[in-house]
């Protein structure tokens, strides 16, 4: 899934998005270089830090913080939708 992320973002091609890697992953010089970078951007956190308690406690913040921002927001529009829909159509807020 991360070379694939990575894959649409360097390469902005359509095939990629759509889910055909083999387009631009075919060269097998950008495979493995694609591949070893991914590999030493995990290897570089678990070789510095001792205890990964403290990059969990902050990867664990910040996607907290995003639900409790962006939580709200989703339930409203789950419940009133179409009344938003209609209120930014007039546009009317």
């Amino acid at each position: 899934v991360a070379r694939h992320v990575t894959v649409v973002m360097l390469f902005k091609g359509r095939r990629a998005h759509d889910g055909d890697d083999h387009a631009v992953l075919a060269r097998t010089d950008r495979r493995v270089a694609l591949t070893l970078s991914l590999y030493v951007l995990s290897l570089i956190p678990a070789l510095i830090f001792d205890d990964l308690g403290n990059v969990l406690a902050v990867s664990g913040s910040i996607g907290g913080s995003c639900l409790s921002y962006l939580g709200p927001g989703g339930c409203y529009l789950a419940i009133h939708g179409d009344a938003f829909l209609e209120m930014v159509s007039r546009g009317r807020w």
